[in-house]
């Protein structure tokens, strides 16, 4: 039992001790930010701060819902029928790096 509580003691010290450090780092950081003027570098510092904070919702190609990729083959398939596709060798010229 005395171990648990040695090890809870242990975690919740290095917890405040993160926190602290995380805070003691941000008001560092606001202290050196009210001493800039030069406005430039505060736009710079403020885009930087919100690529690194905003959620992104950017989508891959691979990640489509089943009725997006069910959407694509059939567009796909009367692409074909139609004779809108290429062939592989024509695909290889056009693009070289597809061998």
């Amino acid at each position: 039992m005395k171990i648990k509580k040695n090890y809870l003691f242990l975690w919740s010290t290095q917890l405040i001790n993160k926190n602290m450090s995380t805070l003691e780092l941000k008001l560092s950081l606001i202290e050196q930010l009210t001493k800039i003027d030069d406005e430039q570098l505060l736009n710079k510092i403020k885009k930087l701060i919100s690529q690194h904070t905003e959620k992104k919702t950017e989508r891959y190609p691979a990640q489509m819902t089943v009725e997006e990729l069910k959407e694509v083959l059939k567009k796909s398939i009367e692409e074909s029928k139609q004779g809108l596709g290429m062939t592989t060798e024509e695909l290889r010229k056009r693009h070289p790096l597809c061998k």
